[in-house]
């Protein structure tokens, strides 16, 4: 890998890590486009890099979230109840989602990324509900959406933290429990979605740095500074006002979007 390359891997891994530990997201919204522009080159085929990207993006996200997750239980944010309900549809959904997006040509791949990237870049300015939790929700209902959100973030090579996180706030769940929360959604797809692109990729020629459709030297690049910067992102939750964040970060989302899509 250059130089080059190996520093904005760096560089993404630190920013993938804190946003992972301040927001709940696993950092693929930074992660993928980053590597989409990287990955071409690192000598990477044309055809492969957006499956590439999401595959690695995914593979980082377990170490993200692995780091976040187990500061938001030291802190005791994490609610049983609502893990209990969205974990198992989010790794059933999460397989699935690599499934397809081995089948997708690269720039609807693309295209599908950007559409999302703007969907919850919007959905972060709209404010959300208070008041209590609402803990009535059919299980069945919560199975269904959970799998769907689950497909979506495998698809796109992200944690699932940015659908998580809105839907536990329309549920009225506390904005830390629902960040703490998604952490560990987030790992749960990232574990269940990269294995299933490493099984998927077994046909592809692996003797340069790849695993399935995981780019291994990108993939440490990345995760060795999201694992040291997670913690301190984690920290930051209880002291920042996260809304003044989500709306710095929802801009962002939108021009990186809008790049996508021309490009």
């Amino acid at each position: 890998m250059l130089l080059t390359g190996w520093l904005w891997c760096l560089a993404g891994g630190m920013v993938a890590g804190l946003l992972a530990g301040m927001l709940g997201i696993g950092g693929g919204l930074v992660i993928v486009p980053l590597l989409i522009y990287l990955l071409p080159l690192l000598g990477v085929a044309p055809d492969l890099v957006v499956q590439m990207a999401v595959a690695t993006s995914l593979a980082t996200i377990v170490m993200t979230t692995s780091s976040s997750a187990r500061s938001h239980l030291k802190h005791g944010q994490v609610s049983w109840f609502w893990v209990r309900r969205l974990i198992p549809g989010l790794m059933v959904g999460a397989v699935i989602g690599a499934w397809l997006a081995t089948l997708l040509k690269p720039e609807w791949l693309q295209r599908i990324f950007a559409v999302v990237l703007m969907l919850l870049s919007i959905r972060m300015l709209i404010p959300q509900r208070g008041g209590e939790s609402l803990t009535d929700v059919s299980k069945r209902l919560m199975a269904v959406i959970a799998a769907a959100m689950g497909t979506l973030s495998a698809l796109v090579g992200i944690g699932g933290g940015s659908l998580t996180v809105p839907l536990l706030q329309r549920l009225r769940v506390p904005i830390r429990q629902a960040i703490a929360v998604s952490s560990v959604g987030s790992l749960s797809i990232g574990v269940s979605a990269a294995l299933a692109f490493i099984i998927l990729g077994q046909q592809l020629d692996n003797a340069h740095g790849l695993l399935g459709y995981v780019h291994v030297q990108a993939w440490l690049a990345i995760s060795i500074t999201s694992m040291l910067c997670a913690p301190l992102g984690a920290h930051l939750t209880q002291k920042l006002p996260v809304k003044h964040l989500q709306r710095g970060f929802a801009i962002f989302l939108v021009i990186i979007s809008l790049k996508l899509v021309i490009g």
